[in-house]
């Protein structure tokens, strides 16, 4: 078979999503010959813009309960490039980057798997399960950004906000989450990652097995590995990475549940978790933000049976003011 006659095979392929591995490389290096000509460069317009999405199946984990499957994930696609716009595009790469670029821009328009995004809402806990078995509990106020499949040397998956993850062990693929500048890569193992936005820090915190942090500025790239029971946090004001000790790293079992247990932790360390849980502002006299909290907060419940508790453990009072909440003695 000729190069062009096979190159239009392939691309036949790749539209239908039946391209392997193998095919998908014998496909990039016809393109990177630069031998493309404008009659094949039509047929690619002309077919792609005639491409129909099939629906995703398969996207219900079993090992969710009754409620959590009803969320329904919306797939964020590539757009379609117009047949005009494509042949220009794709002109001017020839012309004047040559077949290296042109391949990368094919690569970019033709993402065979699509991405989702999966967001927690205030008060809302979610499950999921990814398509390579890592399982995740996703925490109120966040969002998960991650592939309906993984291909390649990688996994990875994109957090803002907080979840735990139950990475399924693959030692030829890293399971890497991104959250801004710092990467999280793992082989298999049990960790929390707090990185929510508005916060100055992002905490990764390991239950089980090891786990690579780094942290990417302009000039650097800081790195810390950390195992059972140990923590890194990253301050972004800072750019400073520090690893410390967590004896009670367990915990997040609990906590991914919406089940916190304080043993005299700082009354603002609370705070933060209350804020995150029900994204609420909330703020406490200067006399009592540095006392210790000692008991056990379900964050499931409604905000203010959890601010009751809370008060009634302190000896204190709550009030709400506009959109602040306000804890004094």
């Amino acid at each position: 078979m000729e190069e062009k006659e096979q190159l239009k095979h392939l691309y036949n392929l790749y539209l239908n999503n039946q391209c392997s591995a193998t095919e998908l490389k014998k496909f990039f290096e016809l393109l990177d010959k630069s031998n493309i000509d404008l009659e094949l460069l039509a047929l690619m317009s002309n077919t792609w813009d005639q491409t129909n999405a099939l629906p995703e199946e398969g996207l219900i984990p079993p090992f969710l309960k009754t409620e959590a499957q009803q969320v329904k994930l919306q797939p964020t696609r590539k757009p379609y490039f117009g047949l005009q716009k494509w042949i220009g595009v794709a002109a001017l790469l020839l012309l004047f980057t040559g077949a290296y670029f042109y391949r990368s821009a094919i690569t970019q328009i033709f993402s065979s798997a699509p991405s989702y995004q999966i967001a927690a809402a205030s008060g809302q806990r979610k499950q999921l399960q990814l398509a390579d078995g890592t399982k995740v509990w996703l925490s109120p106020n966040s969002k998960l950004s991650y592939p309906d499949k993984f291909e390649g040397a990688e996994r990875l998956v994109s957090l803002d906000g907080e979840a735990f993850f139950e990475v399924s062990h693959d030692a030829k693929h890293p399971f890497i989450i991104k959250s801004g500048t710092v990467s999280t890569t793992v082989l298999g193992t049990s960790f929390n990652v707090t990185a929510y936005a508005e916060q100055h820090t992002i905490d990764v915190t390991l239950v089980t097995g090891r786990v690579a942090v780094a942290l990417n500025t302009e000039n650097d790239t800081q790195r810390d590995t950390i195992t059972a029971n140990q923590r890194i946090t990253v301050d972004k004001m800072t750019s400073k990475l520090t690893k410390m000790d967590y004896p009670d790293a367990a915990a997040f079992l609990s906590k991914r549940l919406g089940l916190y247990e304080y043993k005299g932790a700082v009354l603002e360390e609370v705070g933060n978790d209350i804020k995150n849980q029900y994204n609420i502002k909330i703020q406490f006299d200067p006399e009592l933000s540095s006392k210790a909290f000692y008991g056990n907060l379900n964050m499931t419940n409604p905000l203010n049976e959890t601010l009751n508790k809370l008060c009634i453990v302190m000896e204190a009072k709550w009030k709400k003011e506009g959109a602040l909440y306000t804890i004094t003695k």
